[in-house]
């Protein structure tokens, strides 16, 4: 029996998905748990699989429509069955509009009876009872939203989806039509062009909305410590001259010495939950990788059992896969805390978003040559500054700085790591 296949929730917080690439066309044939289609969620681009045995009937979503989780993408079923009950996702629905139809017709035949006006009074204008009726422009729900919000008719769009649905590329086209300016004579210098309104993809609306729940339901406060860098530099040097190929960064120490200290803090490595709080057993460090579309933070789990290259080599195998938006969902959960590092942008100090459920997120800038105090003697120095935003019903101002002195002794003794 024909059935639709919906899309599927592919991660916790997806409510919306992107046909990025179908991988079957219609008239395939298509077993349970096979790929069917690439969808692009709010963090990575990923596969769906089939439901069930059958032969790919209609393909509903086209590629490059946004589509809400559980609305219909592909109908399957066995070759020849009649499957126009479920191409609006409402059989009943459907039938109704079937049965109501011929019964329409049926009326608008029949002549109605015409009635002299009485004497002095003037006739009235003949009206056609269907134009009283409003007509269902088919629509996906987000053209609709969209062309509500533009102020635009749906009956001036023309539809090129299935049965001529109008898709949210549909409307993006009409809206472009109308802010295209005019063509008009020249008359003193140019004028600035418009604003550009950018349509936001699936993963930059997830973060915006996540961001702002996070700053408005973790209460924040952020601890600064100064690093002094030479003995983390010249570690750093030693390993790249013994193992040139595993390009080992100043970031690959940081999140060994993140994992070694976070296994010495119990509080630090435990997170709110409904009222109580779960303490994780290991140290997975999410780092924060950026894209084009917007920021992803991969896991590294068990970093405290890992050295400083390993950890390398398993950080580039994470930013490759995020850059090419294939993290799965576990890639990207499950984090203990979080390290975002802008010092190569030459950023000094900054204050990072938590990144729930976790409960801090370690913000890094950059080393800058600075004059310290040494001895009582001024001397140059390397200097970075690590800032660690906490949630407060988690981490109490004393313990967050207790762990950033503990952290601040690993980095300024890359030995302590060892221990």
């Amino acid at each position: 029996m024909a059935s639709q296949v919906t899309l599927l929730q592919l991660s916790p917080t997806m409510s919306e998905g992107t046909i990025v690439k179908w991988l079957v066309k219609e008239g395939d044939e298509v077993s349970s748990g096979m790929p069917i289609a690439e969808v692009e969620t709010d963090k990575a681009v990923m596969e769906q699989e089939a439901f069930e045995d059958g032969k790919v009937l209609k393909i509903v979503a086209p590629e490059g429509e946004r589509v809400e989780v559980g609305a219909p993408i592909m109908i399957s079923g066995e070759e020849g069955e009649d499957i126009s009950s479920l191409l609006d996702g409402s059989g009943s629905k459907k039938k109704e509009e079937k049965e109501e139809k011929p019964k329409k017709e049926k009326e608008a035949d029949k002549k109605p009876e015409k009635k002299e006006p009485a004497p002095g009074v003037k006739a009235e204008e003949p009206r056609d009872e269907e134009e009283r009726e409003p007509v269902r422009i088919p629509a996906s729900p987000l053209a609709r939203k969209m062309a509500k919000e533009a102020d635009l008719d749906l009956a001036s769009i023309k539809g090129t989806g299935p049965n001529k649905r109008i898709t949210k590329r549909d409307v993006e086209a009409a809206l472009s039509e109308k802010k295209a300016p005019a063509a008009a004579p020249s008359a003193g210098p140019a004028e600035a062009g418009e604003m550009e309104e950018i349509s936001l993809s699936g993963m930059r609306q997830t973060i915006a909305r996540r961001l702002v729940e996070s700053k408005q339901q973790v209460p924040h406060f952020q601890l600064t410590v100064e690093v002094r860098g030479e003995k983390l530099l010249e570690a750093v040097e030693r390993v790249r001259a013994q193992q040139p190929d595993a390009k080992v960064t100043v970031s690959h120490f940081i999140i060994k010495a993140m994992a070694a200290t976070l296994m010495r803090h119990k509080e630090v490595r435990s997170q709110w939950a409904d009222g109580k709080l779960v303490v994780h057993p290991a140290a997975h460090i999410s780092v924060a990788v950026a894209i084009d579309e917007g920021l992803l933070t991969p896991v590294i789990r068990n970093a405290q059992g890992k050295g400083v290259v390993a950890l390398a080599a398993e950080l580039r195998e994470l930013a490759g896969k995020a850059r090419d938006r294939k993290l799965t969902a576990e890639d990207m959960s499950g984090g203990t805390q979080t390290l975002s590092n802008l010092g190569m942008f030459g950023i000094h100090e900054f204050n990072a978003i938590i990144n729930p459920p976790e409960s801090t997120i370690l913000a890094v800038g950059a080393m800058e040559d600075r004059p310290v105090v040494e001895n009582g003697q001024i001397v140059p120095g390397k200097v970075m500054k690590l800032t660690m935003s906490c949630d407060h019903r988690v981490v109490d101002g004393a313990v967050g700085a207790q762990f950033l002195q503990d952290l601040k002794k690993a980095l300024e003794d890359p030995l302590l790591i060892l221990v």
